[in-house]
């Protein structure tokens, strides 16, 4: 049985749908199109919630009242960090 992602593991995820747009700080997605090619990645919809809060708790992403998620700042600099395993 699989084990499901822990939600910074999701939100790591997310912070990967921005790098792949080339996106840099305040840069914005719309929530639906994030969800929907963290879905096409094979995540859950429960994941993605729980990535997005886990984001957003901790700086990397701000939520918009307008069904927005804006990379931060904090959430670039997250997301161009060494891999801690690679060499």
């Amino acid at each position: 049985m699989a084990t499901l992602p822990t939600p910074e593991e999701s939100a790591r995820r997310i912070l990967s749908i921005f790098a792949l747009n080339n996106s840099r700080p305040d840069d914005v997605l719309i929530a639906e199109q994030a969800d929907f090619a963290f879905r096409q990645a094979g995540g859950s919809a429960a994941e993605f919630q729980a990535g997005l809060e886990y984001a957003a708790q901790n700086g990397w992403l701000e939520i918009g009242e307008n069904n927005t998620i804006k990379l931060t700042n904090a959430g670039f600099a997250e997301n161009v960090k060494p891999d801690k395993n690679s060499n």
